[in-house]
């Protein structure tokens, strides 16, 4: 499989990317569970798949590939902190489904045109991820994963997005960048996976999206959550 710096233009890139994202990931659930923090002292670490008793929330992201020349690049927002979900934490545009949404894919599309003000006219979707749980919130979130073009502008809802940034296919899939760093919360520290992106503002990638992320890398040949 070619590499992405290896496409040479745009319509191969694409086309690379299409083909990727519409294989099943047979491993998928390891590469979820991977990017579960472990608790250090009980080496416990929570699961991605809802408990059988569980009556769980739905929910949908999108996952936005902006496409420049051969350059592909993810978009990822940064929430506001006085959300009730996820609050401050790096996510892609996406939210709970609702009376009105047909799908769980017109979900994704209109919570990323709320969010980031994106027309559901300039998104390609090219496949979805597998669905993942998250405890905390007690969503089940399905991803779905879009191709942009050069010219979509995107503009942030202020009462829900602190900021958007992209991150390199390049970049994410670097060795360097995936970590495994120590954090203390609520009193227990915790060995937490990361991709840990450099730059004028560093920033931890992790939890649920990193873990969406890390689904879509495994697709293009991503293997460093296995080390």
């Amino acid at each position: 499989m070619k590499k992405w710096e290896e496409t040479g233009k745009s319509d191969d890139l694409k086309e690379w990317l299409r083909e990727a994202v519409s294989r099943p990931l047979d491993e998928w659930r390891e590469v979820y569970e991977s990017f579960s923090p472990v608790d250090i002292e009980t080496g416990e670490r929570r699961p991605r798949v809802p408990p059988p008793d569980v009556d769980s929330r739905l929910a949908a992201v999108l996952v936005p590939i902006l496409i420049e020349g051969n350059d592909a690049r993810v978009i990822y927002t940064v929430r506001k902190d006085d959300l009730a979900d996820h609050a401050g934490q790096i996510s892609f545009p996406g939210g709970s489904r609702e009376s009105g949404d047909g799908s769980l894919l017109e979900t994704a599309l209109r919570e990323a045109e709320e969010e980031i003000d994106l027309s559901p006219d300039l998104v390609e979707v090219i496949g979805g991820l597998e669905e993942m749980y998250i405890p905390p919130s007690n969503f089940r979130v399905s991803p779905f994963v879009g191709l942009l073009p050069p010219r979509a502008e995107m503009v942030l809802a202020p009462d829900e997005v602190e900021e958007i940034f992209t991150v390199s296919l390049a970049t994410l899939s670097a060795p360097e960048t995936f970590r495994r760093v120590l954090w203390r919360r609520e009193g227990r520290d915790y060995e937490v996976p990361v991709f840990a992106i450099d730059g004028p503002v560093a920033r931890n990638i992790w939890g649920a999206t990193a873990a969406m992320t890390a689904a879509l890398l495994a697709r293009l040949g991503w293997r460093e959550y296995r080390q």
